[in-house]
């Protein structure tokens, strides 16, 4: 797929939070799988207020490569971070992805050729998940939730690992307040609800092995039911 002349045709957008050991690792992946195979594209990292050397590290990588964009802000959480990193995308299609490396990138291609082939958007979907036992339960609770509150089937909602047109976010935007904990899961609700062409392409899931978990046990739960009451608002909002 190609672009006019001075046009962005993809963004990739990463939020990263304490990340020092592994993120230098995730941005060569993305450079190597993505940004090297789609003409014009660009890497958008937002580093979250980051505590450990993750800011100069990316800061560094991004000195050495004109397609990688930083944007340094206070702590806000992961969702206010892909929020951030969303609105400063310029690509015609967005990927948004995590930077713990979780969702190795090798077969990309196979994703790129979906929307190459028409269709508007590409979720992942981690069928073997390599995560703990209380993240699986949440995970197949949030299905559940979508299924029952939104009337649609999502195999993975939440999965960091989508691939769409911008033109979707843009749509999207106005129904996702700021301070939404999960952007990413509103956007695959609303895309789903909207009737766009989705394809679920199944992605390998590894166990994460570097950087810090930010939401454990009792917080995780926490999260989730502040989580649930947003997306009880939000089927207030979309029709």
């Amino acid at each position: 797929m190609t672009t006019a002349s001075g046009t962005c045709s993809l963004s990739v957008v990463m939020p990263v939070y304490n990340e020092e050991d592994a993120i230098v690792a995730a941005v060569e992946e993305v450079q190597r799988h993505v940004l090297d195979h789609v003409p014009g594209s660009e890497l958008v990292v937002v580093n979250d207020g980051s505590r450990d050397r993750t800011g100069p590290l990316l800061d560094g990588a991004a000195a050495k490569d004109a397609r990688v964009r930083v944007i340094h802000q206070k702590n806000t959480g992961h969702g206010g971070a892909v929020m951030t990193a969303l609105g400063a995308a310029g690509g015609e299609y967005v990927f948004l992805l995590d930077s713990d490396r979780q969702i190795p990138l090798d077969d990309f291609p196979k994703a790129w050729r979906e929307i190459a082939a028409g269709h508007e958007a590409v979720f992942g979907v981690r069928r073997r998940r390599r995560d703990p036992a209380l993240r699986l339960y949440l995970t197949a609770a949030i299905r559940s939730a979508v299924r029952l509150l939104f009337g649609v089937q999502l195999q993975d909602a939440n999965v960091p690992y989508k691939l769409l047109r911008k033109s979707i976010w843009d749509e999207a935007r106005p129904l996702v307040p700021d301070g939404t904990l999960a952007p990413s899961l509103f956007l695959a609700i609303i895309a789903k609800r909207r009737g766009y062409d989705i394809v679920e392409l199944e992605v390998t899931h590894q166990p994460r092995n570097t950087g810090e978990v930010s939401i454990r046990r009792m917080k995780l739960l926490k999260f989730c039911a502040r989580g649930l009451s947003q997306m009880l608002t939000l089927r207030r909002r979309v029709r």
